[in-house]
C-alpha cells in the first residue's frame, strides 16, 4: 500500500482544483512557440515581407482531410495567410509556403525551394 501511495503522488494528476470551464484553450505558451519559431523561419529565409500578427492559425488534428492528399494532412497554407497545424513539427513548412508567395508570388507547391530543407 506504501508503493502505491509514493507512485500516485508521481503521476499526473496533481492535487485536487475546482473544476475548469468547460471547453479547448490555449495556453500562451503555443502562440510564443509559433511566434518565435516564425521570426526563426523568417530571418533563415531572409525575407523581408510576412509578419506573424498577419496569419490567420488553425490547429487541427494531426491528421485531417485536405485537398492535397488522400491519406491527409498534417499541415496545409491555404492563400493569402492561412494557415492549418495538425503538427508542431510541421510549422516552419507552411510558414515557408506563406513567406514564399509573399516575397516571390509563388508559394512552391511542389516544394522545389531550399529553404523547405534549410529553414524548416
Amino acid at each position: 500500500m506504501g508503493l502505491f501511495n509514493i507512485l500516485s503522488l508521481t503521476g499526473c494528476g496533481g492535487e485536487s482544483h475546482s473544476a475548469g470551464t468547460a471547453g479547448v484553450f490555449v495556453d500562451s505558451s503555443t502562440e510564443n512557440f509559433l511566434k518565435t519559431t516564425f521570426d526563426e523561419t523568417k530571418k533563415c529565409t531572409q525575407f523581408s515581407e510576412g509578419n506573424f500578427d498577419e496569419l490567420s492559425i488553425t490547429l487541427m488534428p494531426p491528421n485531417f482531410p485536405c485537398k492535397f492528399y488522400e491519406s491527409g494532412c498534417s499541415g496545409e497554407y491555404l492563400e493569402p495567410n492561412h494557415i492549418k497545424v495538425g503538427s508542431h513539427y510541421i510549422w516552419r513548412h507552411e510558414v515557408i509556403h506563406y513567406l514564399l508567395k509573399l516575397n516571390t508570388g509563388d508559394p512552391d507547391p511542389s516544394h522545389l525551394s531550399p529553404f523547405f530543407i534549410s529553414c524548416a
